[in-house]
């Protein structure tokens, strides 16, 4: 019997027992789940994608926007730096704060001054209300 080995079954035994040991820290999750997780990454990819415009779009907004109000601020500029010059507490008291300078600014500036405000809260408002 030199085909037997006394410790074979032991060898056997402790073969089977750890063949169903777990080496893995995780198991390995459901197919199905993995496919379903495939399929919202590609969606949120596309809406990325579809949303890129609008977004590419609202930067230029934000851009022209913002020329449009150092414009504006640099067409009035002077008239616009002697009026806060001229708002100290003494011109305030005597009620003579930047009379002649409030004459200067016509009424385009504040048409002008009006619609940059608008456009810029309509901006800002699309903003807000786009990421929600």
């Amino acid at each position: 019997m030199a085909d037997f080995d006394p410790h074979e079954a032991e060898v056997a035994a402790w073969m089977q027992q750890f063949a169903r040991v777990e080496d893995r820290e995780r198991r390995l999750p459901d197919a199905a789940s993995i496919w379903v997780k495939a399929k919202l990454l590609q969606s949120a990819a596309a809406a990325e994608r579809a949303v890129l415009p609008i977004t590419r779009t609202q930067i230029v907004a934000y851009v022209v926007i913002a020329a449009c109000w150092a414009g504006l601020l640099n067409w009035k500029w002077p008239v616009l730096s002697a009026w806060f010059r001229s708002l100290t507490p003494t011109h305030v008291i005597l009620g003579a704060a930047g009379a002649e300078t409030a004459a200067s600014l016509s009424a385009t500036f504040f048409a002008v001054l009006v619609a940059l405000a608008s456009a810029t809260l309509m901006l800002a408002f699309h903003t807000i209300l786009a990421e929600e």
